[in-house]
């Protein structure tokens, strides 16, 4: 039972970073002309994040981040809507990216050493 709670507390903590992390990177990169790239960068965060907390984890990180991202780095900012097509197509590929990176790259935490 304890090492259970330990794993759930650790992926929640990696959850949580990645969030922040991303919050934080939307904020910077507000109204820079390279904005659209930053979710293919962030595919990096998403899989160290993964390979701390596991596949869901992975997975997790990836829609969380997307929704960040649409809310805080596209116009119209405080809303989920994005109006420019290759920001739509940017966060959609990273979505993408990054459920495809933690089914093929990253291990299951569901039993004691990380493998199904």
């Amino acid at each position: 039972m304890r090492p259970r709670i330990l794993s759930l507390g650790k992926s929640a903590i990696a959850l949580i970073v990645c969030g922040v992390v991303a919050w934080t990177v939307a904020l910077v990169a507000q109204g820079r002309s390279w904005r659209t790239f930053v979710p293919f960068a962030f595919l990096l965060v998403i899989w160290l994040v993964g390979l701390v907390g596991g596949r869901t984890v992975g997975i997790l990180a990836s829609v969380l981040t997307a929704l960040i991202f649409a809310h805080e780095l596209f116009s119209p900012l405080g809303s989920l809507a994005v109006q420019q097509h290759d920001a739509r197509s940017s966060l959609s590929w990273m979505v993408l990216a990054g459920v495809t990176i933690s089914y093929l790259l990253l291990p299951s935490m569901a039993e004691p050493g990380g493998r199904e």
